[in-house]
């Protein structure tokens, strides 16, 4: 029997930045200063801090406001797994890296050294599966299995959906897994998130945003937050196909509606599995669409439990607020629209910070 050594919540608490940190962070990206720098400044400031009780001239100056310091904290949330990325042990395929599997996940794949060759500093394929994609999926799939049957508490949430092992988005694949192990190996993870949108006056308080709210029989993150449509890019599946089927079985769009997405370019993360297990290393392409007015959209294979429209204003607020609602990925997908559609100014402090951080 697994169990988890620590809770998620226990993760975020070490993982957010103090706002000394977060001023540092500033100054390097303004090219100011170095990233070894700006740790040590960042690290020496929030040190005075807590010693003298009050505010350092740094925090004063380059500190994110408020509403600012929430939304970066999202970020952070969903990039919890940095750290273990440099603990974990290089994932090789036919001589090229393809992931990271972390030191839990790489004990229980030496059990089987037919298929996996593991050593203190990576994880390999074994080369004598030979190259071709359906036998090494067949024997990867074997293990996977055997570690579902052993109680890996990743795999509780088996799908039964083909994921692809390749060494880019472009590039063939290797072999595919199942999607629900996808974290033990670290690797690339793709899928597809669409801003439904009404309104285009720029204005807070009436453009406003489609939030759905995920069923509570979810495998993952039951009950939360979610976009209109979002979805992971299946084997062989293109983006535009993913956006268009995806419109139709969660939020019933026809295709009339929905082939008029735009494509809006794409974040990324590094995130740690809620079973500790691994890491979500997830590309996600984001797209907009902008929907009538009059439009509703009506759930349609049970994944969703309601939709509701907020205005701007109260989804950068729900966001910038300290609210256990959100998927984690999606205020992230979000935090992008308000930037792109200039709902997020450079005025700001924090903007320079909170842009660059969406792409991990």
């Amino acid at each position: 029997m697994y169990t988890n050594r620590h809770t998620r919540a226990n993760r975020r608490k070490r993982s957010l930045a103090t706002p000394c940190l977060m001023a540092a962070s500033l100054l390097a990206l303004n090219g100011c200063i170095g990233w070894r720098g700006a740790q040590m400044l960042g690290s020496h400031a929030a040190s005075r801090e807590m010693a003298t009780g009050s505010s350092s001239p740094l925090c004063r100056a380059f500190a994110p406001t408020p509403r600012m310091r929430g939304l970066l904290n999202r970020i952070r949330d969903c990039n919890d797994g940095a750290d273990k990325f440099r603990e974990g042990r290089t994932f090789i395929v036919d001589g090229h890296p393809v992931g990271v599997v972390l030191p839990i996940a790489a004990k229980e794949l030496a059990r089987f050294p037919k298929v996996f060759t593991v050593s203190p500093t990576a994880v390999e394929l074994a080369p004598d599966l030979g190259t071709s994609p359906e036998a090494r999926s067949a024997a990867v799939g074997d293990v996977l299995q055997t570690l579902r049957k052993a109680g890996v508490p990743m795999l509780k949430g088996w799908r039964d959906e083909a994921w692809p092992v390749k060494t880019s988005f472009d590039a063939p694949e290797s072999f595919v897994v199942e999607r629900a192990s996808a974290p033990i190996f670290g690797i690339r993870a793709y899928g597809c998130h669409l801003n439904g949108l009404t309104g285009s006056s720029g204005k807070l308080d009436e453009d406003c945003l489609w939030v759905a709210r995920r069923s509570k029989t979810k495998a993952t993150y039951p009950g939360k937050l979610d976009h209109l449509v979002a979805g992971g890019l299946g084997n062989n599946e293109k983006p535009s196909d993913n956006i268009v089927r995806e419109c139709y079985e969660e939020a019933s769009i026809p295709a009339e509606i929905s082939e008029k997405a735009r494509p809006a370019g794409l974040i990324s993360y590094i995130q740690q599995d809620e079973s500790e297990w691994g890491l979500k290393r997830d590309v996600i392409f984001c797209y907009d669409l902008d929907l009538p007015k009059g439009f509703k959209p009506i759930a349609n294979d049970g994944e969703v439990e309601s939709f509701d429209l907020w205005d701007i204003e109260k989804v950068i607020n729900s966001l910038a607020s300290d609210s256990k609602e959100w998927k984690p990925n999606v205020a992230l997908v979000i935090i992008d629209m308000l930037i792109r559609r200039g709902y997020l100014t450079p005025e700001e402090s924090g903007y320079v910070e909170l842009v660059g951080s969406l792409r991990q």
